[in-house]
């Protein structure tokens, strides 16, 4: 225990935190060959399928965010088709997002199975695999990508957002945090990989890469911050809003994110062991269930699975 503070000073310098970025460059090369023939027979099905603007959720070992989505989805299209790209860990929760995707006619495609304990780093990878593998391929008008617990709750279109523009999104910058301390004047940001849009012609030739960049302060997508968002103009980013919302569940007041007025972001859903969320229980993950249905989904009987 006496080693302790001054492991966790080496474990936090820069130079470890270079070092740990290199070693994830290589596992995740590895990975990211693993199961390619896959997406690029998913890419070439959706270019007979003549779709050019396309939205890649990550599932993680939630059906029912899948299922509400994906109705979500039906309910109210955003201009773009979804694509079903999953990252579960759990075998019984790929077989029911399979069977959710394939009732509501959704493309779906499973990740290699691999157990990647940093949670920013599994996303992070699970959607470079997908663009690497998915969009090089299938070059579409537009991409982008969405976090499985953020359901589109009221008309919107996200093309037209992209208007003239190279990226939209949901912007998020540099924090202080333990590897990195922020200074004055820095302006180092990315778009949240939950919420993030694309046109593939301004992007083509860059090497995209949506793993955290914790040497910056920066999250999931944060590495795209030096290929992508650092050389964009002020005129090429279309910017989200974001406000807090109050949600009554079970005569308690709480508050989810919405954006831009039309998505409703549940967040945290995946992981009911984190510090800091409220869905640990099997009770209150199904109220949460309930909640999304009854006010955004018009009840239950729409579900297509009762598992959560």
């Amino acid at each position: 225990m006496a080693f302790k503070p001054i492991v966790d000073r080496l474990s936090q310098s820069r130079t470890v935190i270079r070092v740990k970025e290199l070693r994830n460059q290589l596992v995740y090369k590895i990975f990211e060959y693993r199961g390619g023939a896959s997406g690029r027979l998913l890419a070439k099905q959706l270019q007979d399928a003549a779709v050019s603007r396309v939205c890649i959720t990550i599932a993680f070992n939630v059906p029912w965010v899948i299922d509400a989505l994906t109705k979500a989805w039906e309910m109210r299209p955003p201009g773009m088709t979804l694509v079903v790209v999953d990252n579960s860990t759990k075998v019984e929760a790929r077989e029911a997002i399979a069977r959710i995707c394939k009732t509501r006619g959704v493309p779906y495609l499973a990740l290699p199975m691999r157990v990647e304990k940093h949670l920013s780093r599994s996303h992070g990878t699970a959607i470079t695999w997908a663009f690497h593998n998915i969009v090089r391929h299938l070059k579409p008008e537009l991409f982008g990508f969405i976090d499985h617990d953020c359901f589109p709750v009221a008309p919107f279109d996200i093309p037209s957002k992209l208007a003239g523009r190279t990226v939209y999104g949901r912007r998020a910058y540099g924090t202080e945090n333990h590897v990195y301390k922020a200074r004055p004047g820095d302006r180092h940001w990315n778009l949240w990989a939950g919420y993030c849009f694309y046109r593939f012609s301004a992007v083509a030739g860059c090497k995209l890469d949506f793993d955290p960049r914790l040497s910056l302060g920066l999250d999931t997508g944060g590495a795209n911050w030096a290929i992508l968002y650092s050389k964009l103009a002020e005129t090429d980013v279309a910017a989200a809003t974001v406000e807090q919302r109050p949600m009554t569940m079970a005569g308690a007041v709480g508050h989810h994110e919405f954006i831009d007025g039309a998505f409703f972001h549940l967040a945290g859903v995946s992981y009911p062991e984190r510090p800091g969320y409220h869905h640990r229980t099997a009770e209150h993950r199904e109220m949460l269930r309930d909640y999304v249905w009854s006010t955004y989904l018009g009840g239950p009987a729409g579900q297509a699975v009762s598992d959560f």
